[in-house]
C-alpha cells in the first residue's frame, strides 16, 4: 500500500468538466494564470512545440500552493514553472526564461532568489 500512496504523490487530480484528470506531476511543463482560471501546459506526443493545454478553474495560487511542493518555482505573478523544462536562462530585458515549449517568460519575482532556485536544480559550471 505504501509503493501505491508514494507513487501517487507524483500525481495531481485536475478538475474537468464531468470529474477529474489525473496528470503526472513531472510532465506539466508550466502553468499560466488566466484571470480565475489556470492554463496547465504538457508535452503533447512527440512535438514539444505543440504542447497540450488543459484550463482547469483554480486561480493560480491554488495551483501553486501544490505545485511548489514538488519543486515548481513561481517566476512571474502569473506564471508557475517546472525547472526541469528549462531550456535557457537570460539576461535580456531584466532576466528571462526560455521553455522548452519555446515560450520565453520575463523573471519578474525576486530575481536573485529564483535565479538560485533553478541553479539548485541545474549546476553551472
Amino acid at each position: 500500500m505504501d509503493a501505491i500512496k508514494t507513487k501517487m504523490t507524483s500525481k495531481i487530480a485536475i478538475p474537468i468538466l464531468n470529474g477529474f484528470e489525473i496528470l503526472n506531476i513531472q510532465e506539466i511543463i508550466r502553468c499560466e494564470a488566466d484571470g480565475n482560471y489556470c492554463k496547465i501546459i504538457s508535452p503533447n506526443g512527440n512535438d514539444i512545440r505543440q504542447p497540450e493545454i488543459r484550463v482547469v478553474s483554480r486561480n493560480l495560487k491554488e495551483i501553486c500552493d501544490n505545485l511548489s511542493k514538488k519543486g515548481f518555482i513561481r517566476i512571474h505573478h502569473s506564471h508557475l514553472i517546472n525547472p526541469l523544462y528549462i531550456k535557457k536562462v537570460l539576461k535580456s530585458e531584466g532576466g528571462m526564461i526560455e521553455m522548452v515549449d519555446g515560450i520565453k517568460i520575463r523573471i519578474t519575482q525576486n530575481k536573485e532568489t529564483v535565479l538560485h532556485e533553478i541553479f539548485d536544480y541545474v549546476p553551472k559550471i
